[in-house]
């Protein structure tokens, strides 16, 4: 078994998020464990030469030239190791009511035609059939993860789009698991919620034999 873990921590040791994704692989003892660092390893944009060459071999069944291989290779790296595994995780916190940026590129990366989904007959049809997403992230205020609208506290679109992505490509389980407020100011209220967070990945990790 292995298990991709994707992580972007731009606050490096001082990250919320950190404490629980080290809580979660601690606890793993019959995975492989593959890492990805978008901070030393960031996914690439579409742009408009590899946005093309994409198109013409994953809707088109063109065969590329070198150059046009070449544009869109990044992606196609990511787009492998995603696949090779059986568990992946995302870790990462929330900005803005949501996914960083380069999360949403990431997943702009490995959502594949051909790869990790297709479309038939009936529509959309998810390749990932079998394998397991877990996201982990913290947050500095709290939102309700039920729906997203306009109003708040209705602001977490990171729950959302999550299981909308994970979902198209056809994942078997998702879980999401978040620290929400962790800059609230009452005593031990961040610490309450990263150790209340870290536990449940624990018994994530212990539920899928990990």
């Amino acid at each position: 078994m292995k298990t991709l873990i994707v992580s972007y921590l731009p606050s490096l040791e001082d990250s919320s998020t950190k404490k629980i994704l080290d809580a979660f692989t601690s606890s793993i003892k019959n995975s492989t464990i593959e890492y990805l660092d978008l901070l030393k390893n960031p996914p690439s944009f579409f742009m408009a030469d590899s946005l093309a060459a994409y198109r013409m071999r994953n809707y088109g069944g063109v065969k590329l030239n070198k150059e046009q291989e070449t544009s869109i290779a990044s992606i196609d790296s990511m787009c492998q190791q995603l696949k090779s595994a059986d568990i992946v995780v995302l870790a990462y916190p929330m900005h803005n009511f949501g996914m960083p940026g380069i999360i949403k590129t990431y997943f702009d990366a490995v959502l594949q035609h051909g790869e990790t989904f297709k479309y038939g007959a009936k529509g959309p049809e998810g390749l990932m059939k079998g394998k397991k997403a877990l996201t982990i992230y913290t947050s500095g205020g709290g939102y309700s993860a039920d729906k997203a609208t306009h109003e708040y506290p209705n602001w977490d679109t990171l729950t959302v789009l999550s299981k909308i992505e994970f979902s198209f490509m056809g994942y078997s389980e998702i879980e999401i698991i978040g620290a929400q407020g962790t800059l609230n100011a009452s005593p031990g209220y961040k610490e309450k919620a990263i150790a209340d967070a870290s536990e449940k990945v624990k018994k994530i990790a212990e539920k899928w034999n990990l």
